[in-house]
C-alpha cells in the first residue's frame, strides 16, 4: 500500500512539486498546472494540499470518467483512482467533491487536473529539497 505524505512544517515554499508535476503531464514549467498545490498563508506558514486517493471524485463524476486502476496499490488496498479524459465532459461535481481542493479545473482543456500518483514514480517527491513531500511504499 502506497502513499503520499506530506510534512507542512518543512515546506520552504518554493513549488518544485507543482513545477515538476507541470512538467511531467504537461510538458510546461507552470506551477499553477501542477496537481500538488502549495499554499503560502503567512510567510512562514505552509499548506501542501495532495490528492489522498480517496475516491469521492469518482462517486461525484456521473460520467463514470475517474475510474480505480490497481496497478498501484494505495492505503486502504485502494488502487489510484484516474481520469480518463476522453470520457471527462468537465462538468466539475468532481471537484466540488474533492476533499483537500486539490483538484483544479483547467480552462483550457475544459477538464480537471487529477493526480495519479506518477505512476507510482511521484516526481514531487523525487524533486522536493526538503522532503516535505514523500511517498510510502507499503
Amino acid at each position: 500500500m502506497s502513499r503520499l505524505t506530506k510534512n507542512d512544517d518543512v515546506c520552504i515554499s518554493c513549488h518544485r512539486c507543482e513545477a515538476i508535476c507541470a512538467w511531467v503531464h504537461d510538458i510546461v514549467f507552470n506551477p499553477r498546472r501542477g496537481r500538488v498545490i502549495v499554499d503560502l498563508d503567512y510567510p512562514d506558514e505552509h499548506n501542501i494540499r495532495i490528492c489522498i486517493q480517496c475516491g469521492r471524485c469518482a462517486d461525484a463524476c456521473p460520467m463514470e470518467a475517474i475510474y480505480e486502476d490497481y496497478t498501484i496499490v494505495t492505503t486502504g488496498e485502494r488502487g489510484i483512482f484516474i481520469l480518463d479524459e476522453d470520457k471527462c465532459t468537465g462538468c466539475g461535481k468532481c471537484i466540488e467533491a474533492c476533499p483537500t481542493e486539490v483538484l483544479q479545473y483547467y480552462p483550457d482543456r475544459k477538464m480537471p487536473r487529477k493526480c495519479d500518483f506518477c505512476q507510482g514514480q511521484p516526481m514531487c517527491v523525487k524533486y522536493c529539497p526538503t522532503n516535505a513531500i514523500g511517498w510510502v511504499l507499503g
